[in-house]
């Protein structure tokens, strides 16, 4: 049988082929072109303009539409884009067979940073108007891009001052074996001193370095410096502390589109939740909205001044508590319906210290309590029984913060030892559960396959027995054994602490001014516990899906406007292929086209 044989190469075609029939009608090229044409490019800020005298530039929307291509195909790079350019038969019906040059491609992303998040905010309204985005939540994070900056071109002021003592320190003993050189011979296999001048020039050159650092810290007060990225900072990352810039983004709980992104150079995402959800109602056209974020948001001034904007802050509270509290003193002073109806940030904190609920704060998972102080100058304790705050006097009456010790209760065992059944490979324990197989015993840090190791963690957690003195609750037999006796059993028991402490109280400090406070207000915040549980399964798909495109976050170029340019290419990308996706390359088309 023969195969399929290919055309002839040197066959000529009298009526050749089209590039249109190489593009099927469903093809997402013919999406982007039809979304990117159907925009207003030049009201959107790119600074490209006609050349009025010499070789013409490119069309901004055809450099526009290549790097969507690009980026929705994983390709990045300005040189690897006009190589696709030249030889890719959809790049070739997107562009019109043009070819632009990589710098060309390089300057369009650097210069129209700007204008990049524009097309990414009409895609959004484009998605909102197809009924893609939710309006009642989004879920706000941030995550890590390594920076183009050199782990030794950055700098953190105590590390930098430690390894200029190591330079100088150098410096100095390589001084010194140069003048034992030239004051004898040089014995074999020693630095000669050609060596010890170039080792010599590189150090003296890195302590210039470090010295200028160190300098540009003490002016800028700032604890670290990049200086081949100067506006990107050293954060900590999964792989340790490297040069990095921190993305902030907020994705719609609907189908998962990112609706708002923002690049900064903060270390921690502790100031950044209200920026978070501005951004995401300016975008949404909403005025209220659910901002659904990590631990690492729980800024209590960032949660207040969410509340106060009439929006709702889903973030964890503070460990051990079911609620969020915040404390107003006590005001006297007379409330009107139209500063309560008020949204103002100054008129809502003058209501809620006069003891009413404004009609922002009129919700179900706000309450509001008035609380009297009976002593002054002692402190405020919260109940974690009943969450009320308490005084002093009150909590020393319902038994303090001393610790109560209860008594754990213990079932009778069945027998008092271990019994191993070696042919099933199992352990019957003292209470008569069976324990199974798990593994090797390690008594030096090694596998010892002569020691079998047995447990049911499922059973032995719930057990208040504690018949073993591991841990894990592991019981371990050589080989041969078959039980472990009584002697061991109550050992085990006798070396074990059978009593809990329980801490009813916890104390609430207080700065120097609310010590004096007599009258308080006490508004207490109930987050949503369910929205927080579905928060990984909404933002994390975004972002291990660009970062795969990213090269595991890696950026390509310097400076936060740059940077932004770049990661507004990629969300834009993503929520692209999320919509075709979605509703296919067709539906998104006549959406552009309605």
């Amino acid at each position: 049988m023969g195969y399929i044989q290919g055309a002839d190469r040197n066959q000529t075609i009298l009526l050749p082929d089209t590039l249109d029939d190489y593009v099927d009608a469903d093809n997402e090229v013919r999406a982007i072109d039809a979304f990117i044409g159907s925009r207003d490019v030049g009201a959107m800020g790119f600074k490209a303009e006609p050349a009025k005298e010499g070789r013409p530039g490119y069309d901004t929307c055809d450099m526009l539409k290549l790097y969507m291509y690009g980026y929705l195909n994983h390709i990045r790079s300005s040189r690897r884009l006009q190589k696709e350019a030249a030889r890719n038969v959809e790049l070739m019906w997107l562009l019109k067979k043009i070819a632009p040059d990589f710098r060309c491609i390089a300057d369009f992303r650097k210069d129209n940073a700007k204008a990049i998040k524009e097309v990414f905010k009409a895609f959004v309204k484009l998605c909102n108007a197809a009924g893609l985005l939710s309006h009642e939540s989004v879920v706000i994070d941030g995550s890590k891009f390594r920076a183009v900056n050199a782990d030794n071109k950055s700098y953190v002021s105590s590390n930098a001052t430690k390894v200029l003592l190591d330079v100088e320190e150098k410096i100095n003993q390589y001084m010194k074996e140069l003048d034992e050189i030239d004051s004898a011979e040089s014995k074999a296999g020693a630095l000669t001193k050609e060596d010890i001048t170039g080792v010599l020039d590189y150090l003296e050159r890195r302590k210039a370095q470090l010295t200028e650092a160190l300098a540009q810290m003490e002016s800028s007060g700032e604890n670290h410096i990049c200086t081949t990225d100067p506006e990107c900072r050293v954060m900590k990352s999964r792989d340790g502390l490297r040069p990095c810039y921190n993305v902030q983004t907020a994705v719609e709980s609907k189908n998962h589109l990112i609706v708002h992104y923002d690049v900064t150079n903060e270390c921690v995402d502790w100031n950044l939740l209200e920026a978070g959800i501005n951004g995401a109602k300016t975008t949404l056209e909403v005025e209220n909205l659910e901002g659904i974020a990590d631990r690492g948001y729980s800024n209590s001034d960032e949660i207040l001044e969410c509340l106060l904007n009439g929006d709702t802050p889903t973030t964890h509270p503070n460990k051990g508590e079911k609620s969020r509290i915040f404390r107003f003193q006590k005001i006297d002073a007379e409330i009107t319906e139209e500063m309560l109806a008020a949204k103002d940030k100054e008129t809502l904190k003058r209501c809620i210290s006069a003891g009413v609920l404004p009609t922002v704060f009129q919700r179900d998972d706000i309450e509001m309590e008035t609380f009297k102080r009976r002593e002054a100058g002692t402190g405020l304790y919260l109940d974690k029984e009943t969450g009320e705050l308490v005084s002093y006097t009150e909590m020393k009456a319902k038994g303090g913060l001393e610790q109560e010790n209860l008594d754990v209760k213990r079932e009778a065992p069945i027998k008092p030892y271990f019994e191993r059944d070696v042919i099933k490979d199992i352990v019957i324990c003292p209470m008569g559960q069976t324990l199974f197989y798990a593994g090797p015993g390690q008594p030096n840090g090694k596998k010892d396959p002569s020691i079998r190791r047995y447990h049911r963690l499922s059973v032995c957690t719930k057990c208040q027995n504690k018949c073993t003195l591991a841990k894990k609750r592991l019981i371990s037999f050589k080989e041969g054994e078959i039980r472990k006796d009584e002697s061991f059993y109550d050992k085990a028991r006798k070396g074990r602490i059978f009593r809990r402490a329980n801490h009813s109280f916890k104390p609430i400090k207080l700065d120097e001014g609310e010590s004096s406070w007599t009258e308080w207000v006490i508004i207490r915040f109930y987050p949503n516990q369910q929205h927080l549980r579905k928060r990984n399964t909404v933002v994390e798909h975004p972002y291990g899906t660009v970062k795969r495109w990213h090269g595991a976050g890696y950026l390509l170029t310097k400076g936060r406007l740059k940077v932004a340019a770049e990661t507004g290419l990629s969300f834009l990308a993503y929520d692209f292929r999320r919509a075709i996706n979605l509703l296919g390359a067709k539906k998104i088309m006549e959406e552009i086209m309605a």
